[in-house]
């Protein structure tokens, strides 16, 4: 085979840029301290990196909002510890006040510290974080606990009277309003048409199942069915002088009824969603509990009670001197303590699940980033050793080369 000096030259050109890019990619490795610094370097292998990476991101991701989420939970928490404080210092004020040595002033004084109370506990149910409510479900930009209007009008049933004397019947001229709070759906029926003074009716308190014994109708009364739920101060009082135009006292007819719907004290604004964070499974965990859960009666909690219906009508007893319904009440005083103290014990099984759900991802992480390093970091010693052969093959190259590339008499004269 003849060998030209194009030939030649063509070859130790070759030669030489194969080992400048050998030394060049072996220098931009080591400078960063990776194998594949590029797709072509290892596509596979810079597939594989990609996907830990990513997984690595996801995980960086999860331990931040656990972070945070310790912090959302200390203050429930904390505000949970002081609930169940305030209900038990409800109890020991009920207690005295339920004493026989203690008389109607100082059950009055004791009633004040109980409205205190109460305005205190919907302050620590309307908390926040900045301007997140912590209570109020996933409606965290709405404050969970309103007040509720003590009055409300009474509505007028006529569904029991004769059809002739519903239709003659103007419920307009019965005016009468409800005053106080109440979870119950009070009716008050009359059972012996007459005017005031002379009429009877009887109460129930939960809609209509069961009714109480029959009492004169005056013109202020006390709604409640003694055989049933203890008194909740409500008060029916009918307005003006119940006279027709003709100066005659308007007569109630046997069957009227005026209706009570439930009034809560305290109402709840929020949501019974769950506020809740990814776990490392791809779930999500729910992370608080609702101010309907803390202060109110649940559906899936049968045992549950209203709170604020509970403290307004110890309040209301102890401001007309009733301990009877002292009495009754100091076991709802336990029962809401429990109920605190369950949602508490629930915040503690949601951190503890956290935190291990934490050390699961940062196991997972630490697995995943030493898999990635197996794949794309360099190996330094084995680096060095390729750069120093590299550097051999490209002295000696270059040695080759000036040896083989002579320049020839026609060069020289050229």
């Amino acid at each position: 085979m003849r060998v030209t000096d194009l030939t030649k030259q063509t070859s130790v050109l070759r030669n030489i840029q194969n080992n400048a890019g050998k030394l060049q990619n072996l220098q931009e490795n080591m400078s960063s301290g990776r194998r594949i610094n590029k797709l072509s370097d290892d596509p596979i292998g810079a597939t594989q990196a990609q996907d830990f990476r990513t997984k690595i991101s996801f995980f960086d991701m999860l331990q931040e909002i656990t972070t945070q989420t310790f912090t959302w939970l200390d203050r429930s928490e904390a505000e949970l510890t002081h609930i169940g404080d305030l209900l038990g210092r409800t109890k020991t004020l009920i207690l005295g006040a339920a004493n026989d040595s203690n008389d109607e002033a100082g059950r009055r004084v004791t009633a004040e510290e109980v409205q205190d109370i109460i305005e205190t506990l919907v302050q620590s149910g309307n908390a926040k974080i900045g301007k997140v409510f912590i209570f109020s479900g996933s409606k965290t930009l709405t404050q969970p606990l309103e007040e509720g209007l003590t009055m409300q009008q009474g509505q007028i049933d006529t569904e029991n009277l004769d059809s002739d004397l519903q239709f003659l019947l103007e419920p307009g001229q019965f005016e009468a309003r409800f005053e106080g709070f109440s979870q119950h759906p009070y009716r008050v029926r009359i059972v012996s048409d007459g005017p005031i003074g002379r009429a009877h009716y009887v109460v129930s308190d939960d809609g209509g199942e069961s009714w109480g014994r029959e009492i004169t109708l005056l013109p202020e009364i006390e709604v409640f069915n003694e055989d049933n739920h203890p008194s909740d101060k409500v008060y029916l009082r009918f307005q003006g002088e119940q006279v027709d135009k003709l100066g005659e006292p308007i007569i109630f007819p046997k069957g009227l009824e005026i209706v009570f719907e439930p009034n809560p004290p305290i109402a709840y604004q929020g949501n019974d969603d769950k506020r809740k964070i990814p776990t490392s499974e791809g779930n999500l965990q729910p992370i608080n509990v609702t101010a309907r859960e803390i202060f109110f009666q649940t559906e899936d909690e049968p045992n549950s009670l209203n709170v604020f219906d509970m403290l307004y009508s110890l309040k209301n007893a102890l401001v007309a001197n009733d301990r009877r319904v002292l009495e009754q009440r100091l076991t709802d005083l336990d029962d809401a303590f429990d109920q605190v103290l369950n949602k508490r014990a629930d915040l503690g099984a949601v951190r503890k699940e956290l935190e291990d759900q934490l050390d699961k991802v940062t196991d997972r992480e630490f697995n995943n980033v030493k898999q990635m390093s197996e794949i794309e970091d360099l190996d330094f010693p084995n680096a060095v050793m390729e750069m120093n052969l590299a550097d051999v093959r490209n002295r000696a190259t270059l040695d080759t080369s000036a040896r083989l590339v002579q320049p020839s008499l026609l060069n020289f004269l050229r």
